[in-house]
């Protein structure tokens, strides 16, 4: 088993060899749920709203070891510039026995050094405390599924290109954690007015814009990440004027979900591509 934390600085470090972890990790599985209830006058009980998932804080705990109190001080230093709770989020990283692997986006709390028996000439217990605003895990894995817009088309043999398809390609998409999760939809031109549905939720985005060739849409529904931009001559462009009026950034439900992706018409270097991670409330 391994737990390691890779700071905003793109520095890793692993909790081993003269760091040694100690089995009272906690808070990974947790889920902090606030139930949402409101009450009217005189009403017996409450009102169910809503169930919202608050921050996790998850906690590890492991031993500096030294030949003497100076290795001691400079390891110290070395937690203390790596767990900066001000370099800001970083992802705490768990690998379970059999090599299955979690990542979790957190801020580290400043670490706290006991005193008393938690010190000594050769040793520092260490705590860490984690704020994770997305309490989820994630498996570290990007899953990409592709889609096409017609599919089982067939051509006249004209002297002019002409091609008859069935617009609209459906697939299943499986989510394999525990929570709705979000994606990314990237188009790639020539598109015209594309649409992507999630059919288990009835939710749809649609574009009404044309994606020229070499150009590519990128939608993100991740909840304060929403956005729509166009990717063109290696500039990204504010498209979020397109977006239909009745589009709903959905996401993933757990399970099995049928998506179905539809244009108007495309050119022959068309394609959509979705891209999402498996998520968990907790490991």
């Amino acid at each position: 088993m391994l737990i390691s934390f890779t700071n905003a600085n793109n520095i890793t470090f692993n909790i081993t060899g003269n760091y040694i972890l100690s089995p009272n990790w906690s808070g990974f599985e947790d889920l902090p749920v606030d139930i949402k209830m409101s009450k009217a006058p005189y009403q017996d009980g409450k009102t169910y709203i809503d169930t919202v998932i608050d921050p996790k804080n998850p906690i590890i705990e492991f031993t500096i070891k030294g030949q003497n109190r100076q290795e001691i001080f400079d390891r110290r230093r070395t937690v203390l510039n790596h767990f900066n709770p001000k370099l800001g989020l970083g992802t705490l990283k768990w690998v379970q026995e059999d090599g299955t692997t979690f990542y979790l986006d957190c801020i580290p709390r400043q670490p706290v050094f006991p005193s008393g028996e938690g010190q000594s000439s050769s040793h520092q217990i260490t705590i860490i405390q984690f704020v994770a605003p997305n309490p989820f895990w994630y498996d570290p894995a990007q899953i990409e599924r592709i889609m096409v817009g017609f599919s089982g088309g067939f051509s006249f043999p004209f002297s002019f290109p002409f091609n008859l398809g069935t617009v609209g390609t459906q697939i299943i998409v499986s989510n394999l954690g525990s929570v709705d999760t979000p994606v990314m939809i990237y188009f790639y031109g020539e598109v015209v007015n594309p649409t992507i549905k999630n059919l288990t939720t009835e939710e749809d985005i649609s574009i009404i814009k044309t994606i020229a060739d070499g150009e590519i849409l990128i939608i993100n529904t991740a909840f304060g990440e929403k956005s729509v931009m166009i990717l063109s001559g290696g500039e990204y462009i504010n498209a979020f004027e397109y977006i239909g009026s009745n589009s709903v950034f959905w996401k993933l439900k757990p399970g099995d979900n049928t998506v179905k992706y539809t244009v108007s018409s495309e050119g022959e270097n068309a394609q959509c591509r979705l891209y999402y991670y498996n998520r968990f409330s907790g490991v």
